[in-house]
């Protein structure tokens, strides 16, 4: 990458290329707190990571998984979004299906990684798409407008941070909710451009040495000195980290079709089947490329590496010309099926990958989540609309494949228009589900579940088994 002409070298303009601002990070970070705290201390070791893709715009679960057993599932209630068990896949249990475009994942459903988890939301949603991604984010359905993740909450209450350089980020437009705290994590808007201002030596390395410089000598703040340059080192440790991990030019191969895992150019775009993805599909790619890579780039023998890591898929709020078999919906799954099957190949070891990363997939729980589902009934616009529950993928090594929530014994009759006689009822509480992932697979202390989801104690919610 070429140097820019001109720099203006004040402290937010270096840094604004990786979305990396001290009004960013906030005044706390400069002053005793958590983030300050990550950086000295040393907390207790765990090897255990967790990947989320957030759905965005609210996914047609009843596409997505089909009820094939259920007799509402049919052309009266869905003219043209209707798919057959001709086109569908079976997913051996004699009721469920997945949509067609999902191919590229029955290889992980048939090695037991991949859990199919239908009828996940939570009681009263509004079906609004910013309350109900913020509640899923936060974790707490009486607060609509809090703006702290049950994910920030996880990390802080136990010390998954501490130590560490990158113990959490997102990848995408906007740090989510799901990691916003007090002290926020690291969000790379653009990959390619996390970097200082000037990304090439000498210039670059002269940045970053003004950058140290600035809290050498300071006036009137000596007593936070030790505080402020210990933060300085931490953003400027974050640009080297993700720079050392190279990740314009890590490209991991399928060993059985040599295809790219992760397509974020032409160069890489597999031809069909199941490619060629369109070009909009990349920026989706190369934010999962980075989310694997940042798991993959962590220590695997002590605690020095990111734990956390995520990004979204939007596109999914299919109010007009949703498509059935193929369509807007059908492309997205497309690219969400060939996502995760590489993410299986990648973090298992089994890529063709000159870095030869050791596998963390046994380690590794990696989870979609949506706001919302769709309606039962298909629209007048050839569509569907905003609804109650929808599904949810869970993959990993350690993770109790199969279907749930979606055969004839937690099916019944009727609960297509369970929730006021036009949406899919809710089955499983989302808590549930991610409580279950944080302390069954990513080892959080039972004693903190409060804290992460506030009241879940006292709300009696059935768990599923997810984790092995």
């Amino acid at each position: 990458m070429s140097d820019h002409d001109r720099c203006d070298c004040s402290r937010r303009s270096f840094l604004r290329g990786a979305g990396l601002t001290l009004a960013g990070f906030g005044l706390h970070s400069l002053l005793p707190g958590a983030f300050v705290r990550q950086a000295l201390a040393s907390g207790p070791f765990s090897n255990k990571r967790l990947l989320f893709i957030f759905l965005r715009g609210g996914n047609d679960g009843i596409n997505t998984v089909i009820p094939a057993g259920d007799p509402d599932y049919n052309t009266i209630n869905r003219p043209t979004l209707y798919i057959p068990n001709a086109s569908s896949l079976d997913l051996g249990n004699g009721f469920a299906r997945l949509h067609p475009a999902l191919a590229e994942l029955l290889p992980v459903f048939s090695s037991g990684d991949l859990a199919v988890v239908h009828r996940a939301g939570f009681p009263n949603n509004t079906k609004s798409h910013f309350d109900d991604q913020r509640i899923w984010e936060n974790g707490d359905p009486a607060q609509p407008n809090l703006f702290e993740g049950w994910l920030y909450r996880y990390i802080e209450e136990n010390t998954v941070s501490a130590g560490v350089l990158l113990p959490a980020l997102s990848v995408q437009g906007n740090q989510p909710v799901l990691l916003r705290g007090q002290e926020p994590f690291v969000n790379i808007a653009n990959p390619g451009f996390f970097d200082y201002y000037y990304t090439t030596d000498p210039k670059r390395s002269k940045l970053k040495g003004s950058w140290d410089g600035q809290y050498t000598n300071l006036t009137g703040l000596e007593p936070y000195r030790p505080l402020l340059t210990q933060t300085s080192i931490k953003l400027v440790d974050t640009l080297d980290e993700y720079r050392s991990w190279s990740q314009q030019t890590w490209d991991p191969k399928d060993p059985n079709t040599g295809f790219s895992l992760f397509p974020v150019d032409a160069a890489t775009n597999p031809p069909g089947p199941p490619g060629p993805f369109s070009t909009s599909s990349f920026g989706f790619f190369r934010a999962l490329k980075v989310c694997a890579l940042s798991l993959l780039e962590s220590d695997a023998v002590n605690n020095n590496g990111t734990r956390v890591a995520g990004c979204e898929l939007g596109g999914f709020d299919t109010h007009n010309a949703q498509g059935a078999a193929t369509g807007a919906q059908a492309n997205l799954l497309s690219w969400l099926a060939y996502g995760l099957k590489s993410l299986q190949i990648v973090l298992s070891g089994a890529a063709n990958d000159p870095r030869g990363y050791p596998a963390i997939w046994d380690d590794t729980v990696v989870t979609t989540l949506s706001e919302f589902g769709r309606t039962t009934k298909e629209n007048g616009s050839i569509g569907s609309d905003h609804a109650a529950a929808s599904c949810l993928f869970i993959a990993g090594g350690a993770v109790n494949g199969g279907v749930y929530n979606c055969d004839a014994g937690t099916w019944p009759t009727g609960v297509m228009f369970g929730d006021a006689g036009r949406y899919l009822l809710v089955h499983s509480d989302y808590r549930a589900i991610f409580w279950e992932i944080l302390r069954d697979h990513m080892g959080a202390d039972p004693a903190t579940v409060d804290a992460v989801f506030p009241g879940y104690s006292s709300l009696g919610l059935t768990e599923l088994g997810l984790i092995g």
